[in-house]
């Protein structure tokens, strides 16, 4: 009899809890001739990673992502294959999405044309642009393109192409909360792929979307969540797996290969023989892990993380008297202290707090720093950052019922990102069976995770070992 394949996945994040799934299945899919066996292993003691919700006392806390904007429908589709889609959830149809903090109070920043990084066109009925600002937008479409094929920055990218003044107004406080990171070192051709891909095809921002007042009424709404939260998509990927094939508290040490296989030792000092490794890790764990194979390991660039610490904060109602008419706000240049946003929950979805309660969630960037992620360092500071900051935007100064923090390393893609990852990929081909995925290579949203996890699983299906256990 053939010996089943064995595929090992290291990681149990989004990108890996999905590549298992769809392993698994297409290994169920082959029952009766081949069953292959995947097995996850997570350093933490749980599966999920930043997907990571917690449920009391009938408050929905969101300490990672909170939701997810529908583009190319992995999500979706994910969630239907998992029994899922009954749960997904639209945000709350707000006509202001969000505000911009300044020292002048709190500015309308995304209103009904969109998000200026999926629909440029919006800049021409974004209320917090100025004046001048718009007017240099519209003379994108005659802005040339570059003619260098190299990597930029963002900051350089929307400026050369929309202008100063929509840079500092608008991308450099959306995008620095996005994304983590500094826009001024930030790889355009990773964090804004489609926008640059209109430039490299000849075409304008400003055009490529639909024009300022389209009729969207007929589209899907613009962000979606599960009604019991985030977590939910890694519950339903850990229950299709099955508890005997997913291990939590478990922390790879070391990679090698030995007669024609992978063998995984963890720190348990167990060892697990392959056919098949899956890495849905940071390059600084694949780095570690392939320390006996040192050529390889030096090929693995370093991709350097910024620190988000999460607060979330429960108040009684009564406590906050400015309206809660938006799904939160972004703060500009120079406001805040540390703190890059805040979302008002408990207004951005239905069922996040009792009735008599709002829950708000305020994002610190670099401090407190996390000892390990989820797992925060100094959590009174935290708290009290966020306390300070909803006492200046909001004017809420009474203490909050309760509160929640967690700390998480983001990966920052710098210029030339995505050439490094693709050079590291055609070195990896050296090494048959081993497989990368998650949001340290191919972009850290939800669809671009997921997609990745389906990349890796993909890549395993058509490859050479693969077929020669089968």
């Amino acid at each position: 009899m053939t010996p089943s394949p064995r595929v090992v996945v290291v990681g149990g994040g989004l990108a890996g809890l999905t590549a298992a799934f769809r392993l698994s299945q297409a290994s169920r899919a082959n029952e009766g001739t081949v069953a292959s066996e995947v097995v996850i292993v997570e350093a933490s003691d749980r599966v999920g990673g930043k997907l990571c919700t917690e449920r009391t006392a009938g408050f929905v806390v969101e300490g990672g992502a909170d939701s997810w904007v529908p583009r190319t429908g992995e999500t979706e589709s994910l969630a239907e294959e998992l029994g899922l889609a009954h749960e997904i959830s639209p945000a709350v149809d707000c006509s202001v999405r969000a505000y911009r903090r300044d020292n002048h109070g709190l500015v309308p920043f995304l209103a009904e044309g969109g998000s200026p990084v999926g629909r440029p066109s919006s800049l021409l009925l974004n209320p917090a642009l100025s004046l001048l600002g718009r007017a240099r937008a519209r003379l994108e479409p005659f802005i040339p393109k570059r003619i260098e094929g190299e990597d930029e920055s963002v900051k350089s990218f929307i400026q050369r192409r929309l202008g100063v003044r929509a840079y500092k107004e608008i991308y450099e406080p959306l995008l620095g909360g996005i994304f983590g990171g500094d826009p001024a070192e930030l790889s355009a051709q990773a964090t804004l792929a489609p926008l640059v891909q209109v430039e490299v095809d000849g075409g304008s921002l400003i055009r490529s979307g639909e024009s300022p007042g389209h009729d969207r009424s007929s589209e899907r709404p613009p962000i979606l969540t599960f009604a019991k939260g985030m977590s939910s998509l890694a519950e339903g990927l850990q229950d299709s797996l099955g508890a005997n094939n997913v291990r939590t508290s478990t922390r790879v040490t070391r990679i090698y290969r030995d007669s024609g296989q992978w063998v995984v030792r963890m720190d348990t000092g167990a060892e697990e023989r392959c056919d098949v490794v899956v890495m849905a890790t940071p390059t600084s764990t694949v780095r570690e892990v392939l320390a006996e194979l040192p050529d390889i390991q030096q090929s693995v660039p370093e991709v350097p993380t910024a620190q988000t610490t999460v607060v979330n904060l429960a108040y009684r109602s009564s406590a906050v008297s400015h309206p809660l008419d938006a799904h939160g706000y972004l703060n500009g240049h120079g406001v805040g202290d540390g703190v890059s946003a805040c979302t008002w929950s408990s207004a951005k979805f239905e069922h996040r707090a009792p009735s008599d309660q709002v829950l708000l969630r305020c994002f610190i960037r670099g401090t407190p720093v996390a000892a390990t992620d989820g797992e925060p360092k100094n959590p009174e500071e935290a708290v009290s950052l966020a306390r300070d900051e909803l006492a200046g935007s909001l004017a809420i100064t009474e203490a909050p019922n309760q509160t929640w923090v967690h700390s998480w390393s983001v990966p920052v893609y710098r210029v030339g990102h995505t050439q490094r990852i693709g050079d590291l990929r055609v070195r990896l081909t050296e090494l048959p069976g081993f497989h990368l995925a998650g949001a340290t290579y191919d972009g850290a949203s939800i669809e671009a995770v997921i997609r990745s996890g389906m990349r890796a699983a993909t890549a395993v299906h058509n490859s050479d070992i693969l077929q020669e256990t089968l």
